[in-house]
């Protein structure tokens, strides 16, 4: 079993050190390190600060776990025993969480014998700007390693300890952007039926 002793260090550690999108270098060499301690064959610098750690055992399915790293330009407030130590940059999304979670679930899974076929851990850089996934595509991580037969995220929740909740399909919110075109018809206000006002339609 995994020390939950360590893993809360691990969390404590990551929470005071937080690090921008791009810039999780300290955050990554965590995970390299904890990766490599298990058995991992490790390459780091996918998209600038990723990291992916391979852990073989013979046939079977190919499992891909991810965690996102990055902070966000936030000042801690929490008076917290163990706020950031970096001025301006905290974990307020939950990201040292989910690497701790990460790594536990790695370090937990090579030391058991009761699984067969590859096991993929991802730290991945600037979940927060939306710009790491590209990027560690674009370093070429489907090259790097077995394409999954699964990806497995997470993302943490105000419930009960040792509550996890799961439903088949999609989960939680997410945001996406678009761009439209408006074309309208100047006129004057007299006769607004003459007009094609673009204000009605954008509402």
């Amino acid at each position: 079993m995994t020390d939950s002793a360590n893993l809360i260090a691990l969390y404590t550690d990551l929470h005071q050190f937080p690090e921008l999108s791009f810039s999780e270098f300290r955050t990554a060499g965590i995970v390299a390190s904890w990766l490599r301690e298990s058995g991992f064959s490790v390459t780091e610098g996918v998209g600038t600060t990723g990291v992916v750690g391979v852990l073989h055992r013979g046939d079977g399915p190919v499992v891909w776990l991810r965690a996102d790293m990055d902070g966000l330009p936030i000042t801690e407030n929490t008076g917290s025993v163990y706020s950031s130590k970096v001025p301006g940059v905290m974990h307020a999304c939950g990201h040292d969480v989910h690497v701790t979670c990460l790594l536990g679930a790695a370090r937990e899974l090579s030391l058991r014998d009761d699984w067969r076929g590859t096991l993929v851990v991802i730290g991945q850089p600037a979940e927060e700007i939306a710009q790491g996934a590209a990027a560690m595509v674009n370093e070429g991580i489907l090259g790097l390693v077995p394409l999954p037969d699964i990806v497995l995220g997470q993302h943490v929740s105000p419930l009960p300890v040792g509550t996890i909740g799961l439903t088949p399909g999609p989960m939680w919110a997410a945001t996406d952007s678009l761009t439209i075109t408006i074309y309208g018809r100047g006129g004057h206000g007299s006769r607004p039926e003459t007009t094609v006002d673009p204000v009605v339609i954008a509402a």
